[in-house]
């Protein structure tokens, strides 16, 4: 499980005194416990990955305040704690493997509903792109040309 593998690398951390690392594990498995109790049932590796997605994007929007607030110190950590949580995410899909994807779904059903169509993809891919990507893929695909 992922919550493990975060637990493992935090003590890894503490070993090795990488601090960057050790907070944003220990922020991620705080996180982790939070929607555990929240939701009062142990979290799948699936529920997982969506948080992580979550906090990664925090911390893209966070980057983009701290840029505009010429904050370089915090750009720089922000972004290490970026890669440190992307350990723990599945590998992304390329464009062409989501778009193979797609193209399975839009020939197997009949479905044409914009939004229903990028329900199906986003529970086919579980976390392994971003939404924005698959909804723009989609449109393409299934605007009239």
């Amino acid at each position: 499980m992922i919550k493990d593998d975060i637990q493992k690398a935090i003590f890894q951390a503490l070993k090795e005194k990488k601090e960057t690392d050790l907070k944003a594990l220990r922020f991620i498995l705080s996180e982790i416990k939070y929607a555990e109790i929240d939701t009062r049932k142990e979290l799948t590796d699936d529920e997982v990955v969506l948080l992580l997605h979550k906090e990664i994007n925090k911390r893209k929007e966070a980057v983009t305040y701290f840029i505009k607030g010429k904050r370089n110190d915090l750009v720089e950590e922000e972004e290490k704690q970026i890669e440190v949580i992307k350990k723990y995410m599945p590998q992304e899909l390329t464009n062409r493997e989501l778009e193979k994807i797609i193209d399975k779904i839009l020939s197997s059903t009949a479905e044409k509903n914009f939004g229903r169509i990028i329900g199906l993809v986003m529970a086919k891919v579980k976390g392994r792109t971003d939404g924005r990507t698959v909804s723009d893929i989609v449109q393409k695909k299934i605007s009239p040309k």
